[in-house]
């Protein structure tokens, strides 16, 4: 199965701080750290199974359409559904690790989450995520897996690109609901560096989509982080290609913090019985 599209995916930054309560923003101001949780649930026949991240957006760039910055992992989420699993066992053992239902959030280090992100970035454009390099954790021995001991150095790093010729029909549609919607011809991609371990190769694939942004109105929504007035628009990404993946994804976008608060995407494959799910929330932010 191929990946879910990510420039739907990636679209999930959130921020606060020093923003006034009438202030407009699209991006991010600079100097934000915005930590969230990302939950991805994968739907088979036989089974579910869902994994995730806690990572930290750290803006160091912003000129009130563009930004950039880097991501600081914070811990790893993994699935425990059985009592006599070894690893989860040993992982619970981790200091600050927690069990939410069957999911474990297993802390990277301060040390180490500073490492990893001298191996990432991301840059936005408005409210849409044009690059994101995430460093995925891993064990400071890479031929031993011990997730009491995340070292600086990635186990491999992914990078979501989204590359659309036409950024500046976004003007049509801001201040949102200026239009109702717009589509915009774009390209997305994806590419994983080999492990450090050997064991999984590079990859690289490219998608071309039509991406349609509609606006749904707008409310007030509760996340981890509090209360936020938030903007609601779903992104639609259809393949031009009959039979690859496509997904739907709704966000909540608060315009005095200049991103997001949430986010949940959905991506399949015709024909296929399988599907995933994103959700992430913006759990802290802090200046």
């Amino acid at each position: 199965m191929r990946r879910v599209a990510l420039g739907g995916a990636i679209v999930l930054l959130a921020t606060a701080g020093g923003a006034q309560a009438d202030e407009v923003r699209t991006v991010p101001p600079v100097g934000i750290k915005l930590t969230y949780r990302l939950v991805s649930t994968t739907k088979m026949p036989t089974k579910t199974l869902s994994t995730g991240q806690v990572y930290t957006y750290i803006v160091t760039k912003s000129d009130g359409t563009t930004a950039e910055g880097v991501i600081k992992p914070n811990a790893m989420i993994i699935p425990c559904d059985r009592a006599d699993d070894l690893a989860c066992k040993d992982a619970e053992a981790s200091p600050g690790a927690h069990l939410d239902d069957n999911l474990l959030t297993v802390p990277v280090d301060s040390d180490s989450g500073d490492a990893l992100s001298k191996h990432s970035a991301f840059k936005l454009n408005h409210f849409l995520v044009l690059s994101r390099v995430y460093p995925v954790p891993s064990s400071r021995d890479p031929n031993d897996y011990n997730l009491h001991d995340f070292g600086p150095d990635p186990a491999f790093t992914m990078t979501s690109t989204l590359q659309c010729d036409d950024l500046a029909k976004l003007d049509d549609f801001l201040p949102f609901g200026k239009t109702p919607r717009v589509t915009l011809t774009c390209e997305t991609g994806f590419e994983r560096s080999a492990s450090r371990d050997g064991k999984l190769p590079p990859l690289s694939t490219h998608e071309p989509v039509t991406m349609e942004i509609a606006y749904t109105g707008s409310g007030w929504v509760t996340v981890p982080s509090g209360s936020w007035q938030v903007q609601k628009y779903t992104t639609t990404m259809t393949p031009k290609e009959a039979g690859h993946q496509s997904s739907e994804a709704e966000t909540l976008f608060s315009t005095q913090l200049g991103v997001p608060v949430r986010s949940h995407l959905v991506g399949h494959v015709p024909a296929s019985q399988i599907s995933t799910e994103n959700t992430v929330e913006l759990i802290s932010v802090s200046q």
